[in-house]
């Protein structure tokens, strides 16, 4: 289908209700030359429409923006049965996350049942632990449900990031979704689809539970069923218990527990797109031991994990209610004298770093802190790319290292010096926490690594987002001090992005910094870029020395 024109688009966004009349009259007031694409522009600038809005309705699609009475913002992810949106409530701007039921499901009365099924059972669950459903309806063909936006990213997104945890950055975590999943049995929900995706991490440092239910959706005559939901009646045949065993959901929390303390899933084919391959499996019994493991956790922890995934089900956990007592044991022997604790002596959980023990991936560990104790090497896992992503070091007899990444010689690569370690602070003292704050818009994730190891050692909080579009939505929820923009992952379309970042700072008279890092083909971009009090400009190949010094003279680390 032909894209429309910038003038009919324009019309739309006011017919269908993605700006008021009186928005639309400021827009074109506002376009400095009156066409549809500077209304547009205006538009996108003011944050009152998306780009991801905007590609929609060039292709003609101008009928999936509202859902009763939330907006689709923009496209989050999809499975097999929905799709879901980042959105808001129209009337009050509350952010929300908007699953929609497949259009193929739409039409069959047992899949939608099951959806609703899914979103009732939903409202009732109130916990820390477990994603709020908010509210659910029907507008036209189209089923949704509102649910709680989470800002951060799934386990399993994560674990790319960091590979695996150390036992003490994983136990919070562990004992907030055994809570959680507690919880929902005790109010008659199991899970049945437990796995990295359908576990979120907050920037709060909190893990949610996502999605719980749809994996029973069947279509009839179809056979159609979740892939998860295949490994659980494999495993519920394998062991003889019957259909909905709620020691079925212990087992594979405990497969995620395994995952995040060791990076790798136990079940080799549990992400197999085959459902007869998984049915035929017989690989339960056959899984490594965690305590075998070359990142083996404390014998203790490892013991719990172990007894969460028993083939026998009487040498099993038998409640979740059980794993979480076993944490909790665990975690007040083993920390219990050392780690910060509330009044009701739960780990304290800081807003701005995540748990005691557990550091935001979304920010940088306290570069004052010491460094945690070195690990085991792993040489599969780091070869993958060539980083060491458990401490953030390159590894120098690695060929694809920031060298290799930034396109410099070996030789070129300037690391930037450890920070002097200061002592740890007196019981009940508050160390600073106040730095400043720098938003990395980088696609590539061993870039990523690099910048982060790097720039927290210089004492910035690094904020990484691999999305232009959601960086500057980022950027319009609270602007940051400083921004590197790495155009060279990204495309000269990102261009717009950078753009709305320096319209927002201009609307609140603040001081937009920027470093924009060009790739080697890039040089005639140079020109477009906008405007800024402070901006700096790099184009590869680049030395890491020459990011940091462009940054300091931009902004120095408070």
């Amino acid at each position: 289908m032909p894209e429309i024109d910038a003038e009919s688009l324009v019309d739309q966004l006011a017919l269908i209700g993605l700006i008021s009349r009186d928005q639309l009259r400021e827009a074109r007031a506002d376009a400095e030359d009156g066409s549809p694409e500077a209304v547009v522009r205006s538009c996108l600038r003011k944050g009152w429409i998306t780009s991801w809005q905007v590609d929609r309705l060039k292709r003609g699609d101008a009928g999936n923006f509202f859902f009763g009475p939330y907006r689709a913002l923009f496209h989050l992810a999809e499975g097999t049965f929905a799709r879901v949106y980042r959105g808001e409530r129209s009337d009050t701007g509350q952010p929300v996350a908007i699953k929609v039921l497949r259009g193929r499901f739409a039409s069959d009365p047992a899949a939608v049942a099951s959806f609703h099924k899914e979103a009732e059972a939903g409202m009732k669950l109130r916990h820390d632990n477990i994603v709020r459903i908010l509210d659910f309806g029907r507008r036209d063909d189209k089923h949704f449900m509102a649910m709680e936006y989470v800002e951060g990213m799934n386990l399993r997104e994560f674990l790319r990031l960091r590979q695996r945890l150390r036992g003490d950055e994983a136990l919070p975590l562990m004992i907030g979704l055994a809570e959680g999943l507690q919880y929902s049995h005790e109010h008659g929900v199991a899970h049945r689809d437990l796995k990295a995706t359908n576990i979120l991490i907050a920037n709060s440092g909190a893990a949610k539970l996502v999605d719980f239910g749809l994996a029973n959706i069947e279509a009839d005559g179809q056979g159609m069923k979740s892939q998860r939901t295949v490994d659980y009646s494999a495993l519920e045949r394998s062991c003889g218990s019957p259909k909905g065993d709620l020691r079925s959901d212990v087992f594979f929390l405990g497969c995620v527990f395994y995952n995040m303390l060791t990076g790798q899933v136990p079940l080799e084919d549990s992400e197999s797109k085959d459902p007869l391959k998984k049915m035929l499996k017989r690989s339960f019994g056959g899984i490594r031991p965690i305590s075998e493991h070359p990142y083996a956790p404390d014998p203790k922890l490892a013991r719990i994990v172990e007894k969460m995934m028993k083939m026998d089900l009487k040498a099993r956990y038998q409640s979740m209610a059980e794993v979480v007592a076993d944490l909790e044991t665990y975690r007040d022997g083993r920390f219990g004298a050392a780690a910060e604790s509330g009044s009701d002596g739960e780990l304290a959980i800081d807003p701005e770093l995540g748990s005691a023990i557990f550091r935001n991936p979304f920010l940088s560990n306290d570069p004052d802190a010491p460094p945690p104790a070195p690990e085991p090497p792993d040489a599969a896992a780091d070869d993958a790319l060539g980083l060491d992503l458990a401490t953030f070091e390159t590894r120098p007899d690695d060929p694809t290292d920031l060298a290799s990444i930034l396109g410099l010689p070996a030789d070129e690569v300037a690391e930037a010096p450890a920070p002097p370690v200061e002592p740890a602070p007196e019981a009940g003292e508050v160390g600073a926490i106040a730095r400043t704050t720098l938003l990395c818009v980088e696609a590539q994730a061993e870039i990523q690594d690099a910048l982060r190891k790097n720039l927290a050692k210089k004492g910035y909080r690094v904020l990484l987002i691999a999305d232009a579009e959601r960086a500057a939505e980022r950027f319009r929820d609270g602007p940051t001090d400083l921004v590197l923009f790495d155009l060279d992952g990204l495309g000269p379309d990102a261009l717009r992005y950078l753009a709305d970042m320096r319209a927002k700072a201009e609307e609140d008279a603040i001081p937009f910094r920027v470093l924009v890092i060009l790739g080697p083909r890039q040089g005639d971009l140079r020109e477009k870029l906008p405007p800024a009090e402070g901006l700096a400009v790099l184009s590869k190949p680049v030395k890491l020395k020459d990011v940091q010094e462009a940054l300091i003279s931009l902004l120095p680390p408070a």
